[in-house]
């Protein structure tokens, strides 16, 4: 059985400085974009219409490859030099 007058609050188990140090020494968080992110990994295949597409060859082939792929072109066309 718990004794209401001796029991202790675990409310407050943090000192005040550690949390001042704490907030002190965390960076600010940026999010970023899908966009803005660095691909994983060098391109190995390039959009000859866009050559901003590109793909590592990891992963899930990108829509623009699929719809050539699916043309009759060959992976081997789009591999970048």
């Amino acid at each position: 059985m718990i004794d209401k007058k001796r029991a202790v609050s675990t409310r407050s188990t943090k000192k005040p400085k550690e949390a001042k140090r704490a907030v002190q020494t965390l960076d600010p968080v940026r999010f970023v974009t899908q966009a803005e992110k660095a691909p994983k990994g060098e391109p190995r295949y390039r959009d000859p219409a866009n050559p901003f597409n590109t793909w590592s060859g990891r992963g899930k082939r990108p829509d623009w490859l699929r719809v050539y792929l699916d043309q009759g072109a060959q992976l081997s066309d789009f591999e970048i030099g």
